[in-house]
């Protein structure tokens, strides 16, 4: 497209000329013009500065050297290589244009001022389709031909202005002949009316072949243009075939067609105007720029015609040497090159020529490299191939730079063609053997590249310095050297731009590539390096290229980095600056309304103190970008298109949002109403099975469901929601009864969690309102004489939810936990009566799930008699451990008699009278200790965590029931002892115990401390190493959002395209993540399913002792215990329900080593806690260092007062 622009320009400079004669004021433009053929641009505007300062200057020529100046800026343009300072150049041409008409308007050559301002334009225009095809600019490949697009509309409507003007001029003059001789000056005013208007002509056409260019090569709509195109010109050459201009217009008739690959037509039009008898100056330059475009098409691979293009070329140069470097000059020079190069390296040529014609193609490839321009990196390139070649062909390694370099390069592009004979490899032998080729010439070009760069020195051009590097760091990402590729490319990055010709943004990503293979590669417990690696970079390419079509996908990656790390609202923030112009925005709004929303649910999910201020903010962006998000998919989507799954997810999302905000009709609009309804995009007929993964699986689709039936209720559409509830039951049954039980379980979950939402946001109106439209509900189903079992479920589960979130009102729950029970007993009673009510063996569950109605009654003697027959058949399951210990536990706080003891039991455990066993939480921890990795078992983990609080928590509240000070020392021992073998408690468990233990040290009188808290090495270095994040955001998160994955960008074949579709690969392995699948704080309800895969044996090793600093290896776990049978109970034991008696080492009032203990009145406990209350600053110090001292010696006793089974001695 450029060589349309200086061929224009000169062919308007020649046309004139042809017609004006020549004043004494024109030496001084003569001598410009030879200063701009010769690309001394630069000399060329100090001259224009020069003339401009001299008062001798004529005064015609001081006028016209903005106008100059102007021109002398726009061929300058085209030398710089960086789009950036070619738009730069090309503003301040204009700006000297509009000086120019501004000063003169009424100059005769401010019109042609006009006309060259639209030429201009279309110079800008090439620019932006010079950034469409740049590899950094992919993501914007389309914004960028639109935007060149626009441009040339701006200079097709002032050409038109232009050809309006000129032919009304042009008709002006009368159609009959004009004697020269006789009126020369109307003669001549005609003939420049004809001129400017023949002119005008052809700038329009070439708007046409200009859009082309803003199309794709071998688009239809490319094609189509460049079809117009020479339509047009072939009208102009046929008005005008006998003069330059319409010769001009049939040359670039030749071009349209030999983009089309018309070759044989172009050529046919060229070899007819190098055939014109004409010899003027004009018809001279016509004929070398059609020598030029028919070199090129010889030198096409369809033609291969390098000896043709060799003799005609120097033919050429040897009878124009003066203008040689002028760009048609240079031109010529490059395809004569280029034909050496492809003749040396063909088979026919016999070996003793080729490094002769390689030689002569060194020397031309030099030669027009000297010069700035469009052809100075590609001669770069060809310079080193030629040396890389030659000196390959004399032995030995490099011994220059350039050679090394050039060597580097050619072994680069030969790597793609190992890469595909590897993917066209069939046998696995085949791919093992390509892959061993591959591998030692991707290590061989990367040895070279290192030759490379140590060779380089001083005078080393700094762009192919750094291009050594950039392909050295390419090589080694392909070699899966991935911090090599890492560094090196970010040594690149950080270079300046101006130097390295714009590598700098290639280099960042490509830096940013290594660091995600890395992490990828990595072990998880040691990614976080990556992860702040990835940070950086991110940072680096958002803030020096924040328009960049690449700093948007380091906007995407770092939200998902953010996302990955369990920081939502820092993903939130770089997803919302995704710019609107931007491809990627629709997908940026929807992830940032994703990561607010799960932000928000995370923030709610945690202790009122420590919710961040912010969170209903969070809640209200979530909103925002969602509806911006979907309102764009929506727009530029077909209703009869598939339903995109992020966009299903998106819509779900912001129905639970409208439902948190108790907008049921909204909730329930957003889920059904077309397009592209989700309710729709769930569907699957009957009788299909559901996919495991995406919106049709069981999983997403029992969230809609759930949402709808929430939504419907709150509307109290009973009829509706009970036909909600039939669909909820459906999507769910393909798993069996499973599947339906822990369905609605998750729901009332789910309704527990919202309330207590509700609860930390002070909205006392919407938790009435919530209640109410659920009691009205459920009272409704209840009352029907068609419940399932599914339905009693239900109602069951939601009334024990409104119980718990009730809490701060005992009487109201109270009332929540009646209608639970009545629910639960009256399956269990549908059971009885019919055999089959329970579909499989969730029969035990639905017991536990009245005992914890029960507990949470009072009724706990009922509760335990509903346990006993449980415990029997299921002594080994954890879940029923758990509830027994959990019952005792509650029953001693109860304040109901004197059951204090019973804290002891919950801890020790004891007998039934029926002969089941509660085996009590000190037991229960030690087996979970060795359990909780259980694939496929996540919650043992949290049940093994609340089985030591609560061990704990009964040794503490026992202790202070009796006044106990040793059992009071020896809580806070237990705590301060998991304290030192837990590595990387979660953040909630730490906070929980921590709260605990300085409980204890305040019930003891002491001055509280933090617990300890050990971490892992990883875990310390990233602490300090990590750079705080602006908001903090909390790492659990109670519910996920449903995302999409990272979508995939569109690109070009070049290096860097690859690597951006190898992140995109490799980033997007992530699947969906659904919300509200599981509570941010353990329930207390245990599941309907028992634990199949984890049982109790009878006897289990204590752990091993601790050492004050614990070694990781300390943290290993144990190998699996072998299971015993429990010796069997003596027939003369009594009948009655007892405690297991404590051995005299562990009676309540002994203490470890057998002394009586020192029991403290509440008087006593309350003057200790004053006297620490009065002690000075000083006192405080000396009483930690005792206790300091005090723990240390505890540390050595860890062996006599860690927790033993009943029947494991101290000494053992």
């Amino acid at each position: 497209m450029r060589l349309f622009h200086i061929v224009s320009i000169v062919s308007l400079f020649t046309i004139l000329t042809t017609v004006s004669s020549v004043t004494a004021e024109e030496q001084y433009l003569e001598f410009l013009q030879g200063l701009r053929d010769k690309n001394y641009h630069d000399t060329a505007l100090e001259y224009l500065d020069q003339i401009a300062a001299d008062k001798t200057t004529p005064k015609k020529v001081q006028e016209l050297i903005p106008f100059e100046r102007a021109m002398t800026l726009l061929m300058f343009s085209r030398t710089q290589r960086l789009p950036e300072e070619q738009e730069a150049t090309l503003d301040l041409a204009l700006a000297q244009l509009a000086s120019f008409t501004k000063q003169y308007p009424n100059h005769p050559m401010a019109g042609t001022a006009n006309t060259e301002r639209g030429k201009i334009i279309l110079e800008k225009a090439e620019v932006e389709g010079r950034k469409a095809q740049s590899p950094a600019e992919q993501n914007n490949k389309k914004a960028h031909q639109e935007a060149a697009r626009k441009l040339v509309a701006q200079a097709r409507d002032i050409f038109q202005k232009a050809y309006n003007l000129h032919e009304k001029t042009w008709k002006s003059f009368p159609a009959t002949f004009i004697d020269k001789q006789k009126e020369p000056e109307k003669y001549e005013a005609r003939a420049k009316a004809e001129i400017q208007f023949m002119s005008a002509q052809l700038d329009l056409a070439q708007c046409t072949y200009a859009e082309a260019q803003t199309y794709d090569p071998g688009s239809a709509d490319y094609n189509r243009l460049l079809k117009k195109a020479s339509e047009e010109y072939a009208k102009i050459h046929e008005r005008y075939r006998s003069q330059v201009g319409g010769l001009y217009a049939r040359m670039w008739q030749g071009k349209c067609f030999e983009e089309q690959g018309e070759l044989g037509r172009a050529l046919g039009i060229y070899n007819e105007l190098l055939g014109h008898p004409g010899n003027s100056s004009a018809i001279k330059a016509l004929k070398d720029n059609c020598l030029q475009f028919r070199l090129i098409c010889l030198n096409d691979d369809k033609n291969k015609d390098y000896e043709l293009v060799i003799n005609e070329a120097e033919q050429w140069l040897k009878e124009n040497r003066s203008r040689s470097r002028t760009a048609i000059g240079q031109g010529i020079t490059w395809e004569l090159a280029r034909a050496q190069e492809a003749l040396a390296n063909q088979e026919s040529t016999k070996k003793g020529d080729q490094e002769r014609i390689l030689r002569q193609a060194l020397a031309n490839a030099r030669f027009v490299n000297a010069f700035r321009g469009k052809y100075r990196d590609v001669s770069r390139l060809m310079v080193g191939r030629i040396n890389a070649k030659i000196q390959g062909n004399s032995g030995g390694d490099p011994q220059d730079f350039a050679t090394a370099y050039g060597l580097g390069q050619d072994r680069n592009k030969q790597t793609k063609a190992l890469k595909d004979k590897l993917a066209a490899a069939k046998s696995a032998a085949d791919k093992k053997k390509a892959q061993v080729e591959l591998t030692q010439f991707m290590e061989e070009t990367a040895r070279i590249l290192r030759i490379a760069l140590k060779l380089a020195d001083n005078k080393t051009d700094p762009k192919e310095l750094d291009h050594a590097r950039f392909l050295l760091s390419y090589t080694y990402y392909n070699l899966r050297h991935s911090y090599e590729c890492a560094i090196l490319a970010e040594l690149v990055a950080r270079s300046d731009d101006k130097v390295n010709g714009g590598m700098s943004l290639d280099a960042a990503y490509l830096a940013l590539a290594g660091y995600l293979q890395a992490y990828n590669d990595s072990p998880k417990d040691q990614r976080y390096v990556d992860n702040q690696h990835m940070e950086e970079i991110c940072n680096l390419i958002t803030s020096r290229w924040p328009e960049s079509g690449r700093a948007n996908d380091a906007r995407i990656q770092l939200g998902n980095i953010y996302s990955s790390t369990e920081r939502p609202a820092e993903a939130a923030k770089w997803f919302s600056q995704v710019p609107p112009a931007a491809p990627q925005y629709t997908d940026a709004q929807i992830r940032a309304g994703q990561a607010y929303w799960n932000s928000y649910l995370t923030a709610m999910s945690r202790r009122s103190e420590t919710k961040p201020e912010n969170a209903k903010e969070w809640s209200e962006l979530a909103e925002k970008h969602l509806r911006t998000g979907i309102a764009a998919t929506l727009k530029s989507l077909p209703a009869e298109a598939k339903t995109p799954e992020d966009l299903t997810a998106a819509k779900t999302s912001l129905a639970q949002i409208a439902l948190n905000n108790g907008k049921y009709q909204d909730a329930i609009d957003i889920l059904s109403k077309d397009p592209h309804a989700v309710l729709k995009a769930i569907h699957v007929a009957k009788g299909t099975k559901r996919p495991a993964k995406g919106v049709q699986s069981s999983e997403f689709a029992n969230l809609v469901y759930q949402l709808q039936l929430r939504g419907y209720i709150g509307l109290q559409q009973i009829d509706l929601a009970r036909k909600a509830m039939k669909e909820l039951e459906e999507s769910a049954s393909g798993s069996g009864g499973e599947s339906i039980t822990e369905m609605y379980r998750q729901l009332g979950e789910k309704i527990t969690e919202e309330i207590e939402r509700l609860k930390a946001a002070g909205d006392t109106k919407r938790i009435d309102d919530v209640r109410k439209s659920l009691e009205t509900f459920l009272t409704d189903i209840f009352k029907r004489k068609d419940q399932t079992y599914g339905s009693l479920v239900w109602i069951g589960e939601t009334y024990y939810g409104m119980g718990q979130g009730a809490s701060e009102d005992p009487a109201v729950a109270r009332g929540y936990y009646d209608k639970a029970a009545a629910a639960f007993e009256e399956i269990l009673k549908r059971q009885a009566a019919t055999g089959d009510f329970i579909p499989g063996d969730f029969q035990v569950g639905i017991t536990l799930r009245l005992v914890n109605c029960k507990r949470e009654q009072g009724e706990y003697e009922a509760a335990l008699k509903l346990l006993a027959p449980i415990l029997k058949e299921k002594e080994k399951s954890p879940e029923v451990q758990f509830e027994a210990a959990n019952l005792l536990q509650t029953w001693a706080s109860s304040g109901q008699g004197d059951n204090s003891k019973k804290y002891m039991d919950a801890i020790n455990g004891m007998e039934l009278e029926n002969g089941a066993v509660i085996k009590g939480w000190n037991y229960l921890a030690r087996l979970l200790q060795n359990s909780m990795d259980t694939p496929g078992r996540e919650d043992l983990k949290e049940m093994y965590y609340d089985a030591q609080y609560n061990k704990v928590e009964s040794l503490q509240k026992y202790a202070i029931a009796v006044n106990d000070a040793e059992k009071l020392e020896r809580a806070k021992s237990e705590i301060n002892v998991l304290g030192q073998i837990s590595v990387d408690l979660p953040d909630d468990v730490w906070e929980r115990f921590n709260k605990l233990y300085r409980q204890i040290q305040v019930d003891m009188g002491e001055d509280p401390q933090d617990l300890a808290r050990r971490v892992s090495a990883s875990e310390t270095v990233a602490a300090n190493d990590a750079t705080p994040l602006e908001t903090e955001t909390p790492a659990d998160t109670s519910q996920k959002v449903a995302q999409q994955p990272v979508a995939q960008a569109t690109g070009g074949s070049n290096t860097m395209i690859i690597v951006l579709l190898l992140l995109v690969g490799v980033g997007g392995a992530a699947a969906f993540y659904f919300f509200g699948m599981k509570p941010g704080k353990k329930s207390t309800r245990p599941s309907y399913q028992l634990a199949t895969n984890v049982t109790m044996p009878a006897d289990i090793p204590a752990p091993a002792p601790a050492s004050p600093k614990p070694s990781r290896s300390a943290s290993s776990k144990s190998a699996a215990p072998g299971v015993s049978v429990e010796k069997s109970r003596s027939k003369a034991e009594p009948e009655k329900s007892k405690t297991r008696q404590p051995t005299e080492k562990t009676d309540s009032d002994k203490s470890e080593s057998g002394k009586e203990k020192r029991k403290l009145t509440p008087e006593q406990i309350a003057a200790r806690k004053a006297k620490l209350a009065q002690m000075s600053p000083e006192e405080i110090a000396a009483r930690k260092a005792a206790i300091a001292k005090k723990k240390a010696a505890q540390a050595k006793q860890q062996k006599q007062s860690r927790p033993r089974p009943e029947n494991e001695s101290q000494d053992s």
